[in-house]
């Protein structure tokens, strides 16, 4: 499983990579991936009927929906209702239960110290969209920790499991936001092992301890464009995927896994051969079939 952030697609007019959206299906099956998350809003087919034909063509499917909101600006879930209900439908259309969301605005610690407030809303606002889409469609709506965002550290993270809200854990962006630069760092380990009951849903990454040493360092602000390759090739991260695959196995767990690497600087081949590549490697170590 893969989705169209991997091929550098952040928003729904493709960029940063500039990859038409015809592209990325045909290598992403071309690549063995059998299942697809819909990416931004608007970068797929829309009509559920075309996004139906382009998908068969091709023998893929759908495993999940994302969704960025600007959770500032929101006053209540009313100001985004609208939208939810329109990707909700096009996503119970395939039988898909699970919708990914994320604050869409980025921001230093310092930034995030004077909106508790706001941050207090988000938490509400999540809770309302959890139960809305729940109750209304049967998908569930799991929050995506990113970095330099409202939640990304584990206590925010924590908060949100408190009140029994469940999570899609990309493991890169937790690490980077609360890991060290080590080879072998633990942090998303640990908190996948504390949390499972609260994680059906699984991104798969990796974060150069290069650039997360830079960072930790002083070297690189963490808004520096620099920043934007902190995710690297699964195979080469400071996450150790065999023992990451292991916990996973102990943990029995049976949810969903999506390769997800954010490569925003990639061209359209390399971002395919990077997605090959991937692929291949958690199957050689058997993380999956």
């Amino acid at each position: 499983m893969n989705c169209p952030c991997s091929w550098g697609v952040w928003w729904p007019d493709g960029t940063p990579s500039g990859t038409p959206y015809d592209i990325f299906l045909d290598q992403a099956a071309e690549a063995g991936y059998k299942a697809l998350e819909l990416g931004p809003v608007g970068y797929l087919p829309t009509d559920i009927g075309q996004l139906r034909e382009e998908l068969a063509r091709r023998d893929l499917s759908i495993c999940g929906g994302t969704a960025c909101y600007d959770f500032l600006k929101a006053r209540s879930f009313a100001d985004v209702r609208g939208d939810v209900d329109d990707l909700c439908k096009r996503l119970q259309a395939f039988d898909v239960h699970y919708l990914m969301t994320m604050d869409g605005t980025a921001m230093d610690c310092k930034t995030k110290a004077g909106l508790k407030e706001q941050q207090i809303r988000t938490y509400k606002l999540f809770g309302e969209m959890g139960s809305y889409c729940r109750d209304t469609y049967g998908i569930e709506v799991l929050m995506h920790p990113e970095r330099r965002s409202l939640i990304e550290t584990r206590e925010e993270l924590e908060r949100l499991i408190d009140l029994d809200l469940c999570i899609c854990f990309d493991n890169g962006h937790y690490a980077a936001a609360n890991g060290s630069w080590k080879q072998g760092d633990r942090s998303a380990l640990d908190f996948l092992e504390a949390h499972i009951d609260h994680i059906p849903y699984l991104h798969f990454k990796n974060v150069s301890g290069e650039i997360r040493k830079m960072e930790m360092e002083g070297a690189l602000a963490p808004d520096d464009p620099r920043m934007d390759d902190i995710m690297c090739d699964l195979e080469d991260g400071i996450i150790d995927y065999k023992a990451y695959r292991d916990l996973l196995d102990r943990l029995n767990f049976r949810g969903v896994g999506i390769i997800e690497q954010d490569c925003p600087h990639a061209t359209t081949q390399e971002a395919f051969e990077k997605a090959k590549k991937n692929l291949a490697y958690l199957q050689k170590i058997h993380l999956i079939q």
